[in-house]
Formats: structure tokens, sequence, C-alpha cells
């Protein structure tokens, strides 16, 4: 059996030209795919192909394409009626409506017109893949890829091998996704997957607590958004993406699971009336705190801790599916961590009672003082190679104690082993890593708690310092962003090599604070203070070229997109910056803004960008560099920590990092 690699996986069809077939073919021809989108009606081809027009030109008005590219893709996308022009396609989704026996026709169609090692796929969300699938010849090359709407933005996959499913196909197709920007997770082949199998719940039990009389709809949603902290209620997600779905929906997990999760008589009724909910109603005989916020917890937790009980999907993979597929903040492990497993174990066995459903298995099998493990960053092993993973794509792999806590303990586990030469560091989705989590630092500023902004910065930089001391040769692979604490963390390898999607940066001091895991110190070390200070101080976005001829990065490489690819990575020299950078310039600047000071060109080039940081930050970050360059790399680091209370006690800080969050830009008084 011949698996193609995720590069040859370039002519795509979509078949179904609806809702979701036309997004699913607008992401594929955002990624520069060849994709042929077939139906059989001419006029549902001409809706979907409308749609997707109307999604490039929102595309255009929004400037993340420009017009001549716009055109360019138009061009990569084919219309077609005849299932004959799907004979040289590398992959083939199937996303028409769900209907088994449709389904099952489209899949023999398909089949029967393209070559044998095309991977065939359906989007289904209520379907087994394993029986969609029974109907082929060649089993082996066919899956389930679940997609969230809306297909062409939401980063979230579900990947459900059949039976047959061949593994390296998964393979293939978990290492496609990646490459094309989405966050792929694997799941089982059970009805609801992972996402919708406690989303549904969810979404039912609100129904229930109404029906109950233990809330109104207005009340039950407001619960809802502040338990979860997301946007919508249940009741106005059903009405956004259809009540008749949700009924549907919970009825076929009832069908297979039970009781627990068959539709509630109102949900029938409503859905009866062919009326959506009316969220703004107010009037129920009691609004009960208590009841509405333990049920809907228990409901999304509590089936979500059996999900990963049966083996459907990962503790981390479930909750990933959460941020990205639902876009909570936190996903139910997370979640559960932060109330307490053992509190959380109790409301769900309460609730679960009810319906005679046993308490899921994994409360026995973890430590609940611990909490539940979820992998933000993962340690893997090829060869004489260790990889270090971060998979927190819907933060851009952003840093805060968690995180690095999972980091520190995956480096560790690779550098302690004897048979491991080498370690590459990178990130899944568009960044490395983009830097330290703003909520993190805004959250403890504003409960007074600096004291773990310090406590979480020494772990950092003790981290950094143990992975810049590595016997083993360090690589970090650079595809994307790398902001502030990532640049620094990168710094902190023997080696960066970068693609040519690179984008780094140091923006600290235009949020009111400075580099504080090195780098006011590697920086200058490795380029120089010339650049170093001009980087620090003017927070500029310098791209693949840039670095490599400022001797940040080592070498421009292209794509990996296989754990392997990136295990072959190999880099043995620096790279020294070019001489004649007129940027070097810098190296006296003091961080004052004085009126002289832009009498000269050079920083008359640059008289925006500076007037625009925080006064504080701006001369604490270039003091730090100037102080730090007479002393020995370890005391030089001390200084960074030695000033962070009184950085982040500046009221600058706190406007600067809030407005990262608000979206408001921040005004700096100096002080």
């Amino acid at each position: 059996m011949s698996v193609r690699k995720v590069s040859e996986l370039s002519k795509i069809a979509v078949v179904g030209a609806g809702t979701m077939g036309a997004a699913i073919s607008q992401h594929f021809l955002m990624k520069g795919l060849q994709v042929t989108l077939l139906d059989l009606s001419q006029s549902s081809l001409e809706k979907g192909l409308a749609n997707i027009e109307t999604s490039l030109q929102e595309a255009v008005e929004r400037r993340i394409l420009s017009a001549e590219k716009e055109k360019e893709l138009r061009r990569h996308l084919s219309c077609t009626t005849e299932y004959s022009d799907l004979a040289d396609s590398d992959f083939v989704v199937e996303a028409v409506f769900e209907d088994m026996a449709v389904k099952q026709k489209v899949f023999r169609d398909i089949e029967a017109n393209v070559s044998n090692d095309c991977i065939i796929a359906s989007n289904t969300s209520s379907f087994s893949i394993t029986e969609l699938g029974s109907v082929l010849q060649n089993q082996s090359r066919f899956l389930g890829v679940h997609y969230f709407y809306h297909a062409a933005k939401n980063k979230l996959i579900e990947i459900i091998p059949g039976r047959n499913t061949a593994p390296e196909r998964v393979e293939a197709l978990v290492d496609f996704y990646y490459a094309k920007d989405k966050a792929p997770i694997v799941v089982a082949d059970v009805d609801g997957f992972a996402v919708n199998r406690f989303f549904v719940p969810w979404l039912n039990e609100a129904t229930r607590l109404l029906e109950e009389g233990l809330g109104s709809i207005a009340f039950i949603d407001q619960v809802a958004m502040d338990l979860f902290n997301i946007g919508m209620g249940p009741f106005a997600l059903m009405n956004a993406t259809g009540v008749p779905i949700a009924m549907h929906s919970a009825q076929t997990l009832a069908d297979r699971f039970g009781p627990m999760y068959a539709p509630s008589k109102i949900l029938k009724e409503q859905v009866a009336k062919g009326e959506p909910w009316d969220c703004e109603a107010t009037q129920r005989e009691s609004n009960d705190l208590q009841q509405v916020s333990d049920r809907l917890l228990a409901m999304s937790l509590g089936v979500a801790a059996q999900l990963v009980s049966e083996g459907v999907a990962s503790v981390t993979d479930t909750d990933l599916g959460a941020r990205l597929g639902l876009r909570w903040p936190l996903g139910p492990f997370e979640l559960m961590n932060q109330l307490g497993v053992a509190k959380s174990e109790e409301f769900i066995g309460q609730v679960f009672a009810q319906w005679d459903q046993p308490l899921p298995k994994i409360f026995s099998e973890i430590d609940k003082s611990q909490g539940f493990k979820i992998e933000h960053v993962k340690a893997h092993v090829i060869g004489a190679t260790g990889l270090i993973e971060f998979n927190r794509p819907d933060a851009m792999n952003a840093l805060n104690p968690l995180v690095v806590d999972c980091l520190t303990s995956a480096f560790e586990e690779l550098d302690s082993n004897l048979a491991i030469e080498k370690i590459v560091l990178f990130g899944r989705g568009k960044a490395f890593v983009a830097g330290a989590d703003i909520k993190f630092f805004v959250d403890n500023i504003e409960n007074h708690n600096l004291q773990s902004i310090y406590d979480f910065t020494v772990a950092g930089q003790s981290l950094l310092t143990q992975i810049a001391k590595s016997t083993k040769q360090t690589i970090a692979f650079l595809d994307g962003l790398a902001l502030g604490g990532g640049l620094e963390l990168a710094l902190a390898c023997d080696h960066r090599v970068a693609t040519q999607r690179l984008a780094v940066a140091f923006p600290e001091t235009g949020i009111g604070i400075y580099p504080g895991l090195g780098g006011t110190q590697r920086t200058p070390r490795l380029i120089g203070k010339g650049l170093a200070k001009y980087l620090i101080a003017t927070g500029a976005m310098v791209n693949a070229e840039t670095a490599l001829s400022y001797g940040l990065t080592d070498a421009i490489v292209a794509e990996a997109n296989t754990l392997e690819d990136m295990a072959a990575l190999q880099v043995s020299t620096k790279q020294s910056p070019t001489l004649d950078i007129e940027e070097q310039a810098f190296d006296h600047f003091n961080g004052e803004l004085t009126p002289g000071l832009f009498e000269d060109s050079l920083f008359k080039k640059y008289e925006k960008a500076l007037k625009k940081k925080a006064p504080i930050a701006l001369k604490k970050a270039m003091q730090l560099v100037d102080q730090g360059a007479e002393l020995p790399l370890e005391e030089a680091l001390q200084l960074e920590l030695d000033g962070l209370f009184a950085i982040f006690s500046s009221k600058d800080a706190y406007a600067g990092l809030s407005g990262i969050i608000t979206g408001k830009p921040a005004t700096f008084v100096g002080e």
C-alpha cells in the first residue's frame, strides 16, 4: 500500500456544494491547493461557488488577501457534476447531507473514479465511520474528518479512523491538516465523537432546567456564560446553529448511550413549533443558581470524563477540542482542575446517579490533588532526536506557569535520555511561541499578586538556562510567530532555523514592560548591543531574511510538516550578523527621547515607533542591556529579575498589558 506524503496531497476534491462543502473548499483554496467541487445539481454548484466568492471577497476587504491573490485562488477552483473529473484527486472529502444511503452511494461513485491510493473521507457529525465505509472495496483509505463551523476558519478537525482504516492514512492526514493550519485531534469511531458528545448534552441539559422551572431562558444563558466564560449561552447557541439540530443530535446520542442523553420534552415541543427560543424570556417559577450551575457543569464535564474513560479521546485533545471547536477559554478538564477535581467528582456523581450512570472511571485513576494532566507540551523521540512540541494553537502557544511546567518536564525527560543527541523545539499552529500569556500578567496585577509573576519568570529563566547549558544540540524550529518570550526561548537554544513564515519581535516596551527571560542579555551577546537595542526599543517585526542577516537565525529551511521532517533538521554553524547594518547605531541609545535625538536621520526614521513606547520600560530595557554587557551572563540575567516588581507595579505596565486584552491602545504616562 502506498501512502502519499503531505506534500503530494495537492489535488483536493469536495463532494457537496452546500454551506459546509463550500467552506471546506474555501479552506483548501486559501492554502494554495487545487480544488474540484462536485455536486450533481448545477444550481447547487452555483450557490456554492457564490458562497466561496463572497467569503474570498470578504477576505480581500479585511486585507487578509490581496485582490490579485483572490483572483489567483479562484483560478485553482473547478466545478463539476461528473465523478470522472475526480480521477486525479489525491484526497476527496464528502460533505453531503446526513443520509446514510446517500453518503454511501457517493463513496461508491468516488471509489469507482479515483486511484487506489487516493484518501477518501466523510465529513459527518453523527454516523459511524466504519459503517459508512463498509460499502468500499478498499476501506483502508477511508476515514472521517469532522469539521466545525465555519469550516474555512475554525481550526479544529476531528479525524476519525474506522475499524479498517490504515494507521498510515491517519498519520498522513494529521500531518496534512497541521501543514494547512488546522488543529487535528484523533478520536474513536463512537457516536458524537468527542466534542459533540459533551456539547450536545450541555445544550440539552439547559432545556431540562427550563422544563423543570429551575430558571428562565435568559437566566440559564447568563449562568452558562458566567460559568464557562463564553459569549453565548446554550439557548442562543441553539438559535444560531438550529434548534432541530440540537434535538436530532441528542436523539442520536440517546440511541447509543441511553436516556441521560435523550432530548427533553420541551426541546421536542420547540422543534415542533418551528420557532427559535425567546432568549429575552425571564419568566419562570424560580431561578435556582446552584442547580443550574451544578447541572450544566456536571452534564458537560461528566460526559467529557466519560468519553475519555472510554478511550474516545485523550484529556489533552478533548480540552483542545473545546477550546478550538466551541471557543471555550478552558476545556472540561482545565475547568475541573480549576474547580477542584474532588468537588467536580461530587457534583458529577450526584447528577449521574439520577440517571443510573456510573461515575467515569478516570476519577479513580488520577491523583485528585494533582488534577488532570493536560499536555500543552509533548515530548517525542525519533532515533537519536528528541522533539518538543508546543500544542496550544488556540493561544499561539503562549507561555504561562502550566506551559512552563509542561515544557520543563518535557525537556528534562529528553535531556536525561542518554540515547538522544539533539533536541528540536517546534510549535503547532501559526506560532512557535507568541510570548507570554498576557491574561496571566493582567490577572495577577489586578489581584495584587506580583509574586506569582516573579515566580513564573524565575521558573522560566531557570528552564532557559537549563536549555542553554544542555550538552545536547538544541534547535528551535521557527515556523510562524516567535515573539517576546518565544524569541527568548529560541535564543536559549544552540541554533535557530526558520521557514519563510517566520516573524520575530520584542513587543514588550510597547506594552509597558521589558523582556524578562533573557532578551536583554542573550540578544546582545548573539548579535551585538546595537541590533539588540534596536529590536527591543522599536519592537520591529523582523522576517526570515532579515533575521538571518542579523544573526538571529542560522538558516532558512523548507517547511517541515512531519515529526520525521523535524527530526531530520541539521545545522552546524552559527550565522554572524552583517557588519554594515545601520541599526547597529542604536548601540549608544539610552532610552531617553530627547528633542535632539531625532535630528539623527536614523532615529528620525524610527521616531513614530519610539514615541509609542512606555518611557519607563524603554529606559529600563536599554539600561539592562548596558549594565548586563559588563557582567557574566548569570549575573546579567539576575538584573532582569531584580527589576520585575518595579516594572509590573507601574501604571504603564497595567495600561499596556490590559490594552492587549481589551483591544484599546494604551496611553502611557511614564508612571
